[in-house]
């Protein structure tokens, strides 16, 4: 299932992914691009491979306060229900006229199905709940759509897993993992069509035309989504 990705997270963004100190939502997004790039897996080894040498290089006292902290945090896990053989797992996207499988941490996170909405344009919207401070979504792009120009008060997270899509600043294909801020405004727009995993650390805003009539409501729908009411 791995791709020629040319867009990756940067060392900085896996070191953190591998130590466990990023949100949810980025987490998944990372975790799935990895399953889908052999570049950033091999990578993502090497991390930890390093971070396992320092360790063993520290102190018996460290080691033992960093066993006791791993030890009381698995135990403070919330326990996690087994999905009941009956339950299918959703591991398929289907689109116009083909279906698109899903990396298996992403198959997971939507067990319990997806509720697709129209957002105009040809552009199509199913929200899911991993933490309560991002907003985690699909986004399908039909043919020949594109979105708003519009820009970001901070973070937006991207990972393509079918088809491609361009803006400004270059033209992305599956695997490809795209890491937006607030610096940056883009109009997204795919003559193939495409199917994304997004990942938002605050709304988003347009910036032009009758579109930024819609602020108010993205925004709205930031703070629900971010809160897990209303997917």
């Amino acid at each position: 299932m791995s791709s020629e990705a040319k867009f990756h997270p940067s060392t900085e963004m896996l070191e953190k992914f591998t130590s466990g100190s990023l949100l949810s939502g980025l987490n998944v997004a990372i975790s799935a691009h990895i399953e889908l790039c052999e570049t950033c897996r091999h990578k993502t080894s090497q991390i930890e491979a390093k971070a396992a040498i320092d360790w063993l290089q520290t102190n018996d006292d460290q080691k033992q306060n960093d066993f006791s902290d791993l030890a009381l945090d698995i135990v403070n896990q919330p326990q996690i229900e087994k999905l009941r053989e009956k339950e299918a797992i959703l591991d398929q996207i289907h689109m116009l006229d083909h279906s698109v499988r899903l990396p298996k941490v992403l198959a997971k996170a939507t067990s319990q199905g997806l509720v697709w909405k129209q957002l105009g344009g040809g552009i199509n919207q199913a929200l899911m709940h991993l933490d309560d401070e991002t907003q985690c979504e699909f986004i399908y792009m039909k043919p020949g759509s594109q979105t708003p120009m519009h820009k970001h008060q901070g973070s937006e997270t991207t990972l393509v897993l079918d088809g491609s899509f361009n803006d400004e600043l270059g033209h992305y294909r599956r695997a490809d993992f795209i890491y937006r801020t607030e610096k940056d405004m883009h109009q997204p727009q795919s003559e193939e069509g495409c199917l994304c995993f997004s990942v938002l650390d605050s709304p988003l805003t347009f910036t032009k035309g009758l579109a930024r009539l819609l602020n108010p409501f993205f925004k709205y729908q930031f703070r629900r989504s971010a809160a897990g009411r209303g997917i």
